[in-house]
């Protein structure tokens, strides 16, 4: 597999794919690349889990996706069950920027368990409005709980970014 479309599928640049290659990832099929990272990577150093939001993609704007062209529903689904909850909920620095702005400081632990609540309350309000109980992309961050292998130096990273 090239290393451009290897790059591609896993959503990385090609320059990190070919660093990835010179570390040991299998370069011969997509899975066992993915297997590869999981098992080698540490999950706070992935763009999944970049806390300044930045997923290393540029964003579409509407005229790209048509404009004024309506949506239907089942966008609309995607869109709130996976879209939003990347964009709001595995951000963790926006809760903490607003929480400071009104004068109220959590450790992460607490600001990590405030975020799920509301994400749980996104979800609850979102199956009400769609009339169903959907599934959810869950943000990695809110993925990691406490006793996980990665949760203290996820903890360590996030007490460092919100410090700063």
């Amino acid at each position: 597999m090239k290393t451009s479309e290897l790059a591609e599928k896993l959503g990385i640049s090609p320059q990190m794919c070919n660093r990835l290659k010179k570390r040991g990832m299998p370069c011969d099929s997509l899975q066992s690349a993915i297997e590869w990272r999981k098992r080698n990577l540490d999950l706070t150093q992935t763009k999944s889990w970049r806390i300044d939001g930045n997923q290393g993609v540029k964003p579409v704007s509407i005229e790209t996706l048509g404009g004024d062209q309506a949506f239907d529903s089942e966008t609309a689904r995607r869109a709130l069950t996976h879209t939003a909850p990347d964009l709001w909920f595995s951000q963790v620095n926006r809760l903490d920027t607003a929480l400071k702005e009104h004068g109220v400081t959590l450790s992460a632990e607490k600001l990590l368990e405030v975020q799920a609540t509301l994400f749980l309350l996104y979800q609850i309000e979102t199956d009400r409005f769609f009339g169903a109980e959907l599934v959810y992309s869950i943000p990695p961050v809110l993925g990691i709980r406490p006793g996980n292998e990665n949760y203290p130096s996820m903890i360590a990273s996030l007490e460092r970014a919100l410090n700063v």
